[in-house]
């Protein structure tokens, strides 16, 4: 099993190494420069800093939580002790619930994925693949292990401060065993599921992957049932009672797991690692994810989008049925578009509508606090303006199709379209899912306010949606030499700006009208731009 482990053992260190020299270059140092005395004491000097401000970090947080749970009201501290036991439970609960969600990532995406260099060496080399597997394994364990007893031990001390007992190490650190050796079992079963996909391929992939969400959210829901119950298991390693043998047995399920898949690992074909094998030229710009992080996710989604297979095919239409048909599957296809779509539709629109509005102004008013109605309006604006600039990426995906064919100037120039009715037909099936967000969060306020009421803020909300849609479409507007261009957050600032003027000069009962007055005007500025 364990054939070749000085070179695998080797070949760990260079890329710990190389890991390393990744973060100091980040400091302004680098392993392989360390030539004379003044840059190993810089070296030193970083590690004391680093080492030390951890500490700090550490020693704040521990204070923060004790700290919380410390009350000088009888009745806050009375309903705190109540709490605190459940809190533990949950925390417990916590490594069930990801050992669910990191099996069905690893059933349908393995986490088992060596560089392609490596995967070529290995193919070469005689070397156990069950070694391989455990000396790939132990480490990304033992730093899960890590995160989740010191999230235990923050558990253990809230506890013990809400329940009057001395948050000490002896008390604190059997909780805090217990929570890493399961977040550590929890990752080292996503492994071994991880491990039987690299043997199935085809549909057998994809029943695995049913199989086990369907078994993970009945693991979920069993264990929100007996949450009680991990309260009370809880409370013999916070304490320490005679008999609390949860850390020996959460360290003895997990040498279990282990044990389990070393064994499945010795089953798999040396071809197994080089069925999911890493992009090379990834690891080549990992340097990138320090200055320029967005991009380098970018890079990242765009090599799995590569490796994607297709989704659905063309139907046989004609005219401009085809471009609609081509947006909706484009849809389809990037699915990772669509927690973008719905942040626009059940976040962003439903809050520029509620700020933009004056829902502050009412409150203010009354108050008699931040400046008054106007003061609040203003606010509301603002407020509203900041978030969505620092979202601006949600309204581009409702755009994203149309400004993909506006890029591609082959293609464009033999549509048989103009450009606003391939803005239309392109941001039509991202639009929909947009409204379908914003109708769910509509829905509820008809239950306390009428129909009427809904009906208003869903074609405000509406509005704000088809708004998103026109800004990000600005972005495939041509850069012309002293040609002014609106970029798609001078295309916010400007709906919020006049969005909250019409909102305020008008009645409340014609609040829409304000909103689709500020989407036809930035519809003209938008058709404007893209002439």
């Amino acid at each position: 099993m364990f054939d070749g482990l000085s070179t695998m053992l080797w070949l760990k260190r260079k890329h710990l190494r190389a890991s390393a020299n990744f973060w100091l270059w980040a400091a302004g140092a680098d392993l392989d420069d360390t030539r004379d005395l003044s840059e190993r004491i810089y070296l030193l000097y970083v590690a004391v800093i680093v080492c030390g401000c951890t500490v700090a970090c550490w020693l704040w947080i521990l204070g923060l939580v004790t700290g919380s749970a410390q009350t000088d009201s009888p009745e806050m501290a009375a309903v705190t002790a109540d709490i605190a036991p459940l809190i533990a439970g949950a925390a417990l609960a916590l490594p069930v619930c990801a050992a669910a969600l990191w099996s069905v990532r690893a059933a349908w995406r393995a986490p088992w994925a060596v560089s392609a260099p490596d995967a070529a060496w290995l193919a070469q080399t005689p070397v156990a693949l069950a070694g391989w597997n455990l000396v790939d394994l132990v480490p990304r364990m033992a730093a899960r292990c890590l995160m989740g007893g010191a999230a235990g031990y923050l558990v253990a001390a809230f506890v013990a401060t809400a329940l009057g007992t001395q948050t000490d190490l002896v008390t604190c650190l059997p909780y805090a065993m217990t929570a890493g050796l399961m977040t550590g079992a929890a990752y080292t079963l996503a492994w071994i599921v991880g491990e039987v996909r690299l043997r199935m391929v085809g549909r057998r992939r994809l029943a695995l992957v049913c199989a086990i969400a369907a078994a993970g959210i009945m693991l979920v829901v069993t264990t929100g049932a007996l949450l009680p119950r991990f309260a009370g298991i809880a409370q013999a390693p916070i304490f320490g009672k005679p008999g609390a043998s949860a850390p020996i047995a959460a360290a003895a399920g997990t040498l279990l797991l282990v044990a389990t898949s070393a064994v499945v690992a010795r089953t798999l074909p040396a071809c197994a690692l080089t069925c999911d094998a890493g992009d090379a030229s990834v690891y080549a710009v990992r340097r990138m994810a320090v200055y320029n992080p967005k991009l380098y996710r970018s890079l990242i989604k765009s090599r799995r989008a590569a490796r994607r297979r297709p989704i659905g095919h063309m139907p046989c239409i004609r005219g401009t049925a085809t471009v609609l048909a081509r947006s909706a599957i484009s849809l389809v296809r990037r699915y990772d578009m669509l927690p973008q779509l719905l942040g626009a539709g059940a976040v962003l629109a439903p809050m520029g509508v509620a700020l933009l509005s004056g829902s502050l102004a009412e409150m203010s008013a009354a108050s008699g606090m931040l400046g008054g109605a106007t003061g609040g309006r203003i606010l509301g604006a603002a407020s509203w303006l900041l978030f969505a600039l620092s979202c601006s990426e949600l309204p581009r995906a409702i755009a994203r199709t149309f400004t993909d064919d506006m890029g591609n100037r082959f293609m464009r120039d033999h549509l048989p379209v103009s450009t606003a009715a391939l803005l239309a037909l392109d941001a039509l099936p991202a639009l929909a899912v947009t409204a379908a967000a914003s109708l769910l969060v509509c829905t509820p306020i008809a239950w306390g306010s009428g129909i009427v009421s809904a009906l208003g803020a869903f074609s405000s909300v509406l509005a704000l949606d088809i708004v998103f849609a026109l800004c990000g479409a600005l972005d495939a507007a041509e850069r012309t030499p002293g040609r002014p261009r609106l970029s798609c957050e001078s295309a916010l600032g400007l709906t919020a700006l006049v969005s909250a003027a019409a909102c305020a000069l008008m009645p409340p009962e014609l609040v829409p009208f304000a909103f689709w007055a500020t989407a036809a005007i930035v519809g003209l500025v938008t058709v404007t731009a893209l002439r």
